[in-house]
């Protein structure tokens, strides 16, 4: 049926296998939908040195599990850990989906307390953080990634705030080598500081982490998830090859016809 008023647009051969192709690699890219991300990531301390252990510096226990907490200082000259800095080690939790840009899968909480210098003890003294994180969804061969970070405080005399080293792009490679998941790919892990409440500020600079004196802050660690794209399956190059004949056949029969149809007119014309 032709409606009256109605435009023709003709469709060349080439924008036809041009759409062919696009609805094939559309029809491909859908079959990649949003997959469940769900974990855990968690951490504890171990092995202080190069300061007086359990007068000047100690790991204990949190609500996080055990240690998970490394202590430092005491703004009392009378007894040990008073009010004194701690770096905690937190638990943290995550239920998303795919795409995702800035997944947490670890933290970090300092807080830097203005605490009193009785000795040098504290100068500069180091402490190994242990980091897990477990992916429940999606499964792999190996859904459990870790890493071992060795760490440097520096604990200058107040007012000036404190320092933590240690924080390498080399550790956070090996932690994204350490996992394998199905169906999704994790990249670009990085750290992020968030400065909290308190007097001061703090800030992450190379493999170095500020806080100032009284002040909260809080570091991550962070990874993009995507999923990881299909490779398409034989039947679709087939299915795909098979449109392209059909759509070449029936341009050409197009052809054949409007060639045959400007032939009579032509005849016609030349015999009036």
């Amino acid at each position: 049926m032709t409606v009256a008023g109605a435009m023709h647009v003709p469709i060349s051969l080439h924008r036809a296998l041009l759409f062919a192709a696009a609805v094939s690699l559309s029809s491909t890219m859908l079959s990649a939908h949003a997959v469940p991300v769900v974990g855990y990531g968690e951490g504890s301390f171990a092995s202080l040195s190069s300061c007086l252990v359990g007068s000047d510096c100690r790991i204990v226990a949190t609500a996080n599990g055990p240690a998970t907490q490394v202590q430092w200082g005491s703004q009392s000259a009378l007894s040990g850990f008073v009010n004194p800095s701690t770096l905690t080690a937190a638990d943290i939790s995550f239920n998303t989906f795919t795409p995702v840009t800035g997944l947490q899968i670890a933290r970090l909480d300092w807080y830097n307390s203005p605490t009193l210098r009785l000795t040098s003890s504290l100068d500069v003294f180091a402490v190994n953080y242990s980091m897990a994180v477990h992916f429940t969804s999606p499964s792999g061969s190996d859904p459990n990634g870790n890493d071992l970070f060795q760490f440097t405080i520096q604990n200058p005399i107040n007012p000036t705030g404190d320092s933590l080293y240690g924080l390498d792009l080399a550790d956070l490679s090996s932690l994204s080598s350490s996992m394998t998941l199905s169906g999704v790919t994790l990249s670009n892990f990085r750290y992020q500081v968030t400065d909290g409440a308190g007097s001061g500020t703090s800030w992450l600079q190379g493999n170095r982490w500020y806080n100032d004196e009284s002040n909260y802050s809080t570091l991550s660690i962070l990874a993009d998830v995507a999923v990881t794209p299909p490779v398409p399956e034989p039947e679709i190059y087939a299915s795909l090859m098979v449109g392209l004949f059909a759509l070449r056949f029936t341009a050409r029969r197009s052809r054949r016809l409007r060639n045959s149809r400007d032939s009579n007119v032509a005849n016609l014309s030349a015999a009036f």
